[in-house]
This record gives C-alpha cells, sequence and structure tokens, in this order.
C-alpha cells in the first residue's frame, strides 16, 4: 500500500490552502477570525471554496465533480482544519456524493444522526438548505428489529432550540425538539452506514489538521519566547512537549490517509469484501486524530504558558474545536467497538 501523496494531491491541498489564506482564520493570533454569517458561516469563504470545488472532489466529472476519491478529500479537509474554517462543510461534502446536484456548493448541507439516545445537537442550522437525517424506521413484524434509512428534510419545518453556550463560540448549535415529522427518503441503511463511514473519515482529516498546524504554532513560538536569557525551545520539557505534538500529529496523518485508500481500494471493488477492514481502518483513524487534536490543543496552550490562555492567542478556538468533532460522526466507545468487532 502506498498512500504517498501525489503531485496532484498536493496541487489541490495548495490550491485549498491559498483560498483559505485569503480569509482570517478563528485562531489567528491578535484576531477575531471572520465576521460570521447567517448561521455562523462566512459567506465569502464559503463561496471561493465551492469555487474550487471542494464539495465535489468524489462526485463524478459527468455529474460536475471532479471525479477524484477518498485520498483526495482527506488533502482538502485537513487543509480546512488547519485554517480551522467553519461552516458545514463535511455534510455537504457527503450530500454532494448521495445527490449530485450539491457538488456545485450553492446549497449548504447540514446531516443529523437521530439513530443514538442523546438528544440530537445541529450545527449552522439556519444557515442550512437542507438536510440530511439518518433515523430508524420501525419493523413492521412484532420483534423484530427496525433499520436505518436516510431522509432529505427542510430545516425550516424542523422544531428546535438555539443553545445559549455552545462549546465552540464560532459554531452555532440547536437542540431538536422532535424528530422530522416527513421528508423525502434519498438513501436505505447501506447509504446511511456509508455517510457516517465517510464523514468520520473527513472529520477525522480535519483534526489532523489542528494537530498539526498546532504543532507548527508551538514550535516556533518556543524558538522565539526567551527565559532566562534562552530560548524556552532549548530547555527538556518544552522539546519533549513539541516532540510529542510532531509524533501524534504524523500518526494521526497517516492513518488517516491509509484509511483513505483503503476506502477507496474498496469502492473499486465489487464484493465489498473488504470494507469491514476499510471501516475498521477509519475508525483507528478517528480515535487517533480526535486524540492527537485534543492532546495537541492542550500542549500549544502549555507551550505558550499564559499566553495560551489568553483570548489573544486564539488557542482556545482549537481545542473547542478539537472537543466537538471528537463527538462527531461516531463516539470514541463506538469506534472502539467496531474495532473489537473486526478483529
Amino acid at each position: 500500500m502506498d498512500f504517498r501523496p501525489t503531485q496532484d494531491q498536493l496541487a489541490l491541498a495548495g490550491a485549498v490552502r491559498d483560498v483559505l489564506g485569503k480569509h482570517p482564520a478563528p485562531g489567528t493570533p491578535g484576531q477575531d477570525g471572520p465576521e460570521p454569517g447567517v448561521g455562523g458561516v462566512a459567506g465569502a469563504l464559503w463561496r471561493d471554496l465551492a469555487e474550487l470545488g471542494i464539495f465535489g472532489v468524489r462526485v463524478p466529472e459527468a455529474d460536475g465533480g471532479l471525479g477524484l476519491g477518498h485520498p483526495e478529500s482527506v488533502h482538502v479537509f485537513e487543509e480546512l482544519g488547519r485554517s480551522l474554517a467553519t461552516g458545514p462543510f463535511t455534510a455537504t461534502a457527503l450530500a454532494a456524493t448521495l445527490l449530485p446536484e450539491y457538488a456545485a456548493g450553492r446549497h449548504r448541507v447540514g446531516l443529523g444522526d437521530l439513530t443514538g439516545g442523546a438528544p440530537q445537537l445541529l450545527e449552522h442550522l439556519d444557515a442550512l438548505d437542507a438536510l440530511l437525517v439518518i433515523e430508524i424506521v420501525d419493523g413492521e413484524t412484532p420483534g423484530v428489529a427496525g433499520h436505518s434509512q436516510v431522509l432529505r428534510v427542510e430545516p425550516i419545518e424542523l422544531r428546535a432550540d438555539a443553545v445559549p453556550h455552545p462549546v465552540d463560540p464560532r459554531v452555532p448549535l440547536h437542540r431538536l425538539r422532535q424528530k422530522p415529522l416527513r421528508g423525502e427518503i434519498v438513501g436505505d441503511a447501506g447509504t446511511a452506514d456509508a455517510l457516517l463511514r465517510e464523514g468520520a473519515l473527513l472529520t477525522a482529516a480535519y483534526q489532523v489538521g489542528i494537530a498539526a498546524v498546532l504543532t507548527e504554532r508551538a514550535v516556533a513560538y518556543a524558538k522565539q519566547r526567551t527565559q532566562f536569557g534562552r530560548a524556552i525551545g532549548s530547555f527538556q520539557a518544552v522539546k519533549h512537549l513539541c516532540a510529542d505534538m510532531f509524533a501524534r500529529a504524523e500518526l494521526a496523518r497517516a492513518a488517516v490517509h491509509s484509511a483513505a485508500v483503503q476506502l477507496a481500494d474498496e469502492a473499486v471493488g465489487s464484493d465489498g469484501a473488504d470494507l469491514p477492514a476499510a471501516a475498521a481502518a477509519v475508525s483507528a483513524a478517528k480515535l487517533l486524530a480526535d486524540d492527537a487534536a485534543v492532546a495537541n490543543a492542550r500542549a500549544a496552550i502549555q507551550v505558550h504558558g499564559g499566553m495560551g490562555c489568553t483570548w489573544e492567542m486564539g488557542l482556545h478556538f482549537y481545542l473547542k474545536r478539537a472537543w466537538a468533532l471528537s463527538l462527531a460522526y461516531g463516539r470514541a466507545a463506538e469506534h472502539a467497538d467496531l474495532i473489537s468487532e473486526s478483529l
């Protein structure tokens, strides 16, 4: 297996980074980030990324997409994580693979998983043009478990309450009062599983971007901050912190890109025999990436010392986003169970 980036993949990642560099990021020191638009989505950034085609990376060219695969998608989302771009990027990209009409990015799509027992929280609800909902349909035969399906519903018809103080202040949250009463069926149980699996992969790639950029910021600060007449990066304790950050980020990146290649290889096949292994690889990548993003955010704050705790440095944005994403597209226990079942 060779999951080293190709020149085309690096060029795609570079193009995304160039677009993101034209817009202020929430975690930039001394800046509050872009002015949030409706639902916490920066309209100008969304339009520029849509013109680049990031939502149609895996949509066939005949349907208006780029006709690429999972390995290219993770490169795109790693760059989004590095810039801490906020918006329903993952859900819209997933929706485009199911409904190519969303590939152009003219519509913002959310995704809600109602199969769990916890109250459902939706991000950026006020900015959404459509919402895909994964729900359980009760079995018609007594004693027979239901099955999942994917619905497309109109967000305006949902009954939801705004969460007053979300963990990530840049990402508005709403709590659903009840399940959608009606919607268009656009996918079955297999579709639902694929959406959650691919969403976990893209979220893991975003977390890798967070872990990587925080490593770079911690190292840069350790080189220029002096104490006792020396750069703090010369102290062994700080060296160990930065080395651990680098190791976590690179291990997570390798796991994410390996999982992307396995998913891509599985998609090429017809019998789906390798799907359990690919799904387990995605779960492993998600666990490693979540840990890397959260741990590196904490370590970066520690390297920055007292300044790391200030709003001015913006490191808290990364920590809060990493926390929130660690609960998205499957919690740690669920991914651990999936891995154990595949052994």
